[in-house]
């Protein structure tokens, strides 16, 4: 059992990537943070200053966009063919190389990276505004918003939780982990033509069955399902609708991880 996890070498193992990986994404942080820079500068010169919905927007584009490229620059030449034996030979397991990677994608990446997005937001913000007042109304990016759902008719709110935005950033995380496990070159763009292939074949997919099948075919099939959901009001049917969803997308994050689980053991330099 010591052979598959130690917590002790799983520590030792999560330093040495913290020291030694964490640098290179910082670096990329720094392209993302020069981003919401040249905004800020853009808006100085036509007179106007970025309101707080569109910084909060911008800050919360490069968030997800920084967080979900993570795994492909942190972790870009753990299966090269002539780099990828530095990470092979590091002395911890399969078991515990996931988990490192995990905790470094999913915890350290995104805490680092909302700190410096958001310093660097703040620190413009404060150059762009005058007086106490103004920093005291200021809006930090909150990717963990609350949205609320109302039915009309019955006046029930759903709530969309904290839970959910966490599941979501963790999938897509995921997703990414194992992909720069699968591709050795251009990670990125494979990743990018793999997803829009598998879109367009899933449209064809689609249009393939409804073109030979009929409305009715549907309805005898899935009649029991109609008939429960026919008496429930649009708030039940959204919450089913969330919970659906929620367990999809944990299904799929712990398929992402098992895949990249096995391309981790089998990878070959």
């Amino acid at each position: 059992m010591n052979e598959i996890f130690d917590i002790k070498r799983l520590w030792k193992l999560l330093q040495y990537e913290v020291v030694n990986y964490i640098p290179n994404f910082f670096k990329s942080l720094l392209i993302f943070a020069s981003v919401i820079a040249a905004v800020w500068i853009f808006s100085l010169t036509v007179e106007s200053d970025v309101c707080p919905h569109s910084r909060d927007a911008l800050v919360g584009t490069l968030f997800i966009l920084a967080i979900v490229l993570s795994p492909f620059i942190v972790y870009k030449d753990m299966n090269d063919r002539k780099k990828g034996y530095i990470y092979a030979m590091i002395p911890a397991s399969t078991l515990e190389k996931l988990l490192s990677m995990i905790v470094l994608c999913i915890v350290i990446v995104p805490i680092l990276t909302y700190a410096v997005l958001t310093a660097t937001d703040l620190l413009l913000w404060l150059l762009s505004k005058v007086g106490i007042g103004a920093f005291l109304h200021m809006e930090f990016y909150n990717p963990f918003t609350t949205v609320k759902f109302m039915d009309d008719e019955y006046q029930q709110p759903y709530i969309y939780p904290v839970f959910d935005s966490i599941i979501y950033l963790v999938n897509l995380i995921v997703y990414s982990i194992m992909f720069n496990t699968i591709f050795r070159k251009n990670k990125v763009l494979k990743t990018i033509l793999f997803n829009i292939t598998m879109t367009f074949a899933t449209v064809i997919f689609v249009a393939f069955i409804a073109n030979i099948t009929t409305p009715e075919f549907w309805e005898d099939t899935f009649k029991g399902l109609i008939e429960w959901l026919d008496g429930k009001t649009d708030v039940e049917l959204f919450g089913y609708v969330i919970t659906a969803v929620r367990c999809l997308t944990i299904l799929m994050s712990m398929t992402f991880l098992s895949i990249t689980y096995f391309r981790i053991k089998k990878v070959n330099y």
